[in-house]
């Protein structure tokens, strides 16, 4: 039988077909392809920060990666809206990397998901720390240096991005000799101000399901001090967690242990397809059917 030019048997009309709910998660760059269109959810980590060397007062915690989220598996106050996605299209997706230390320390890079065309979901990096009487801003802010007669933490949710993507971070308090420097801005929280011969302590991360079981992203790094403690009984100069973009820990001046500082843990970026029913067309179709199927979203 002629069909509009393509010779086949009688269509016996669509039938339907139902895909499975998928989770893929990328801890290094590369290409997501969707297996529906549908509203997907996403979870979107930058790397956290560096932080500096040991100095006469201790360096401050560096603050993590920016932080985006949709869903219920992440809280209300930090959930964004779903994203729509094309079922057989390729999108790009960009994994930071962590903060390096030392005096050459680094903000943590961003982490990117290219859902439609020049549409993205955008994490900034954590920002590094300094001992130059500055501070620095990004997805959450460094903590302030505890020495030039204190430093204020640096802005998190740099560039602002609505749910705030994170936090600032803490205060450096200048003590003489009994300094202590901020500690890094967190997803879920500010940095603690740094005290007395005490860092502050780090801002807290944010717990999310979306691969199924809890794990906590972008906390930032606990502040160090002239020489006593650091914020949270952290060990000093200790590294962020990779993949979740913790920002690394500062330093304690008096000891010569973790001079270096922490580096930032690496991002990530989570992608979660819900269920979808499809049509699947047997028999043989006319071109015209055939995009007009496409276009409708059903063809398989």
């Amino acid at each position: 039988m002629a069909n509009g030019g393509i010779i086949g048997p009688v269509q016996e009309g669509a039938k339907c077909s139902t895909i499975s709910a998928k989770v893929t998660s990328f801890t290094s760059s590369g290409t997501f392809t969707a297996q529906a269109t549908a509203s997907a959810d996403y979870l979107v980590v930058a790397g956290g920060g560096g932080t500096f060397g040991a100095s006469s007062h201790g360096s401050g915690g560096a603050g993590a990666g920016g932080y985006r989220a949709s869903g219920p598996t992440t809280p209300s106050p930090t959930r964004g809206s779903a994203v729509p996605v094309i079922g057989g299209t390729s999108y790009a997706i960009t994994v930071g990397g962590g903060g390096t230390n030392g005096s050459c320390n680094a903000a943590g890079s961003n982490s990117v998901f290219n859902y439609a065309g020049c549409a993205t979901i955008t994490s900034a990096g954590g920002a590094k720390t300094d001992t130059d009487g500055s501070s620095d801003n990004g997805g959450s802010g460094g903590g302030g240096f505890g020495g030039g007669d204190g430093v204020p933490g640096g802005s998190g949710n740099t560039p602002p991005t609505t749910p705030p993507q994170g936090n600032n971070g803490g205060n450096g308090v200048d003590a003489g000799c009994f300094s202590g420097s901020g500690g890094g801005g967190g997803a879920g929280g500010s940095g603690g101000n740094g005290g007395p011969n005490v860092g502050g302590t780090p801002g807290s991360g944010v717990a999310n399901t979306i691969t199924g079981s809890p794990v906590t992203y972008a906390a930032g790094g606990a502040g160090g001090s002239r020489k006593g403690n650091m914020g949270a009984g952290v060990t000093e100069g200790q590294n962020g967690s990779d993949n979740t973009g913790q920002g690394g820990a500062g330093t304690i001046a008096i000891t010569g242990s973790g001079s270096s500082g922490g580096t930032g843990g690496s991002g990530i970026v989570v992608i979660k397809e819900p269920e979808a029913t499809v049509k699947v067309a047997p028999g043989m179709w006319t071109l015209n059917e055939h995009f007009e199927s496409v276009k409708a979203g059903d063809w398989v």
